[in-house]
């Protein structure tokens, strides 16, 4: 690794999807980005060459960041010489849609608990970073899906998402003071890895019923996030920044 006087960043989850997509905004932005992984090795590693033959720098790391001690050494790896201005908190835990009717106490409960767990440890430790340095970006990804039910099956994930949003809201009120802006980014439907398998015509009817008449890719997600941690955004705190191309207001 080189020392470097660059702007820090850490994206978890940052080895595909909406992560790859932003750890390769954020370094387009001047930042010197970790890109955090936790199984494939290859993803990150491919991440970071694409991010050097542009110019910028990223590394891979390491972490399960549902586990509190591998979270913070992360936290402190990334932040390297003490310093980490931008954490994006993009890993989420996974779930299988499942009707409440046959969605067990115990996966609703992991699901739900996994999900702040790969927040917590980390905003504590990157709030008292960048509360020393004397300012910083947080952004969490959530989902649309926070706001209701797009469909059967979505409870667990829903209300894990919801529980985030508020988490977040708590922790601009607190980190306002410290020069800490924390906001939220929640996609709709992304058109990634892990959601391509679903079926044509369902991708088909959503872009349909979106007012800017496609679903979303992982970079118009990594476009927000990107705003929300440059000098632009620097007034907006506490907010949730729904990007579905316009999906979801028919049904506000």
């Amino acid at each position: 690794m080189k020392t470097t006087s660059m702007p820090r960043a850490l994206v978890t989850g940052g080895s595909r999807g909406i992560g790859a997509a932003t750890s390769r905004a954020l370094a387009a932005r001047g930042y010197r980005v970790a890109v955090n992984y936790f199984s494939n090795r290859e993803a990150a590693d491919q991440v970071v060459k694409r991010i050097e033959a542009d110019g910028g720098e990223a590394f891979a790391i390491h972490a399960d960041v549902h586990d509190p001690r591998q979270a913070a050494e992360l936290l402190d790896r990334s932040a390297g010489d003490e310093r980490l201005d931008v954490l994006v908190c993009n890993a989420g835990a996974r779930f299988t849609p499942t009707p409440l009717s046959g969605l067990s106490w115990d996966d609703f409960h992991t699901k739900v608990t996994n999900e702040l767990a790969s927040a917590y440890t980390l905003t504590q430790r990157a709030l008292a970073i960048m509360g020393a340095q004397g300012g910083g970006r947080i952004v969490y990804v959530s989902s649309a899906v926070a706001d209701g039910p797009p469909m059967v099956g979505m409870a667990a994930h829903g209300t894990a998402k919801a529980a985030l949003n508020t988490f977040a809201r708590f922790v601009a009120y607190e980190a306002g003071p410290l020069g800490i802006n924390v906001n939220v980014v929640a996609p709709g439907y992304v058109r990634t890895e892990a959601s391509a398998r679903l079926p044509v015509e369902f991708q088909r009817r959503l872009a349909d019923h979106t007012p800017l008449g496609r679903v979303a890719e992982p970079e118009d997600v990594a476009g927000a996030i990107a705003m929300l941690v440059g000098a632009e955004a620097g007034f907006v705190t506490g907010s949730v920044v729904t990007v579905d191309g316009g999906h979801g207001v028919g049904r506000r």
